[in-house]
């Protein structure tokens, strides 16, 4: 019995086999937008973009945490413009109660004004910022 085998068909089957592989990996490539798809495409260059991912992450995160500390700090002098207002309120009234041209009304008058403004700067005090006090006389621990 003679057995033919035909190298040609078989090295042409290995050939398409290969093509059809790359076919793949090429489409993954190009449907994923990136030139890493998998460990086996590049080992080391897949280990630096998670390695850049993570502190791309990580960036974005302190990124946040900047803006929120803006935004906390312009909330707090927002309250602080207002507690300085009060206070110029607060001295002129001092100044116009010391006047004697005033009558005992007027400076009644004065005194509840400034005894709501004192009450307005002591609840500025105990405001809050997403839960936070924005103006709480103890400091918080950081931990990293």
């Amino acid at each position: 019995m003679v057995i033919n085998t035909n190298t040609t068909a078989m090295a042409s089957q290995r050939s398409l086999a290969s093509s059809t592989t790359n076919l793949a990996k090429s489409l993954a490539r190009l449907s994923s937008g990136s030139k890493i798809t998998s460990p086996e495409d590049d080992a080391a260059g897949l280990a630096q973009s998670i390695k850049f991912e993570a502190q791309m992450n990580r960036n974005t995160a302190v990124r946040s945490n900047i803006g929120n500390a803006v935004s906390f700090t312009q909330t707090q002098d927002g309250f602080l413009q207002k507690v300085q207002s009060s206070l110029d309120r607060m001295s002129e009234l001092s100044v116009l109660s010391q006047d004697i041209t005033k009558t005992q009304t007027d400076r009644s008058n004065y005194s509840v004004e400034f005894t709501q403004l004192q009450s307005y700067i002591s609840d500025i005090g105990s405001k809050k910022f997403n839960g936070v006090t924005l103006f709480a006389s103890a400091g918080a621990a950081v931990t990293i």
